[in-house]
């Protein structure tokens, strides 16, 4: 039962993800031929590894528990020192030497059983935004927008708090931000913020872009810019042509960005 029940769910995400588009954390011409053929072969040959594993280690794991139920009526037999001796050394190993091991190897087989994280899925840990690449018994690896590679143990990928950004209804609400003098005729601001964000090709019309004020200073004025993009690397490309239009056209209107004082 447990055998059909591992086969039924490594099937299930084979499928998914043979079916699965995917698109790069930044949009690039591939230095590979084929990348997206690559990044499923890494996908299914990770998928395929960790639950042949489980396959694998399921009846050890049954015989080892078996052994110690047969062990344990005969532990008052054995003098005390030793089994304090033994359960010491035990200690040592496995909570010093394997339990890192131990620590990433159960974390990649819970994986395999949660939706959380999969091969192709965009993120931001700890500040580096990229594509998961491959997930594996004892580590993942993070394919960073500028195609360095991030090695994760896989304990960190369900105790860090991760930004997943393929976690979504297939839409991105993404912004940017800017600064304006306090002088400056802030509905001309949002008209011209609001033109840029229409004007990019990488904006889904779902709805309007949206100008916020989210702070006031005594030399500057803080602005948010956002709108919908259709996935995470148009979200890069639709912020990337929001900021360099938006500085273009506040420039050519003679809006300053903020006013400085000096006192004498």
């Amino acid at each position: 039962m447990v055998f059909l029940k591992l086969n039924k769910e490594e099937k299930k995400k084979l499928k998914s993800l043979r079916k699965r588009d995917f698109s790069d954390a930044v949009e690039t011409d591939s230095p590979l031929e084929d990348q997206e053929n690559t990044l499923k072969q890494k996908g299914i040959t990770g998928i395929e590894g960790r639950f042949g594993f489980i396959r694998k280690a399921f009846p050890l794991i049954l015989i080892f528990i078996w052994l110690i139920a047969l062990g344990v009526p005969y532990l008052g037999q054995v003098p005390t020192v030793y089994v304090s001796v033994i359960a010491a050394i035990l200690s040592v190993v496995v909570g010093v030497s394997l339990r890192p091991f131990l620590e990433n190897l159960f974390s990649g087989v819970v994986i395999s059983f949660f939706k959380s994280i999969k091969v192709g899925d965009t993120v931001i840990i700890d500040k580096q935004y990229g594509l998961i690449e491959e997930i594996g018994l004892t580590y993942s690896v993070l394919k960073r927008w500028d195609w360095n590679r991030i090695v994760i143990p896989n304990s960190n990928l369900l105790q860090k708090e991760i930004e997943h950004l393929t976690m979504t209804d297939h839409f991105l609400w993404t912004h940017i931000e800017f600064y304006v003098a306090p002088d400056s005729n802030l509905e001309k601001v949002e008209a011209i913020a609001k033109k840029v964000a229409n004007e990019s090709k990488y904006f889904n019309k779902l709805e309007d872009p949206s100008f916020w004020v989210m702070d006031i200073q005594k030399d500057t004025i803080k602005c948010w810019l956002a709108a919908w993009a259709d996935s995470p690397s148009e979200a890069w490309e639709l912020r990337h042509e929001m900021r360099t239009r938006l500085l273009q056209a506040l420039q050519k209107e003679g809006i300053k960005f903020h006013e400085i004082n000096l006192s004498k």
